[in-house]
């Protein structure tokens, strides 16, 4: 198949995908100094420019490609700033207990993704845990998403196995129970906690 080249001055003017968007926001939560942002003044005006400001940075620098900073709702992630999430992940940050874009591998028996593996052979499953911190000697993930929908229970019906593996990872790598999964949609501004 022959793919036309398209000029860069062309390219400029198409919408950013949506899978662009997603590793926009995530690039981004995980670059942010949530420490920076606890010592900001805590106003709407203090938070935003701290945001700004460290945006501006990680493309000064070369960590976030400009076209990528353009896609991204300073509304949504200001938002996001002003969730009790956020506010746990600062507190966790500030104690030295926030891990983010952690990459694991999970040893499963094939038998449990259905009847149509062998019971006695092994699936390897790999990715990559947004964030997670520790809380009162706990385990609460989270999982970004900005995937365009209307109602929260579509995103758990989408990613509940995902983060049911997430847990079972954490609780391997860890040796502690995880307390809480969380799914926080920048779409709808708001998080959805599934226990």
């Amino acid at each position: 198949e022959i793919v036309p080249y398209i000029p860069s001055f062309i390219r400029a003017k198409e919408k950013m995908s949506g899978a662009d968007r997603g590793s926009a926001y995530h690039k981004v939560m995980e670059l942010l100094d949530f420490k920076a942002i606890i010592r900001t003044e805590k106003t709407p005006e203090g938070i935003k420019a701290q945001l700004n400001r460290q945006m501006d940075d990680f493309v000064s620098q070369g960590l976030l490609e400009q076209t990528w900073r353009e896609g991204i709702s300073m509304a949504k992630l200001y938002s996001f700033f002003e969730s009790s999430l956020a506010g746990r992940m600062m507190q966790a940050a500030d104690a030295g207990k926030l891990w983010r874009e952690q990459p694991f591998v999970l040893g499963l028996a094939a038998g449990r993704l259905g009847e149509e593996f062998p019971e006695g052979e092994q699936v390897l499953i790999q990715g990559i845990i947004d964030v997670f911190f520790e809380e009162d000697g706990k385990i609460v993930v989270a999982d970004y998403k900005t995937d365009a929908v209307s109602d929260p229970k579509e995103l758990i019906a989408r990613y509940q196995i995902q983060l049911d593996y997430y847990e079972e990872a954490l609780a391997r790598l860890t040796d502690k129970k995880v307390m809480q999964k969380i799914i926080y949609s920048f779409a709808l501004g708001q998080e959805i906690v599934l226990y």
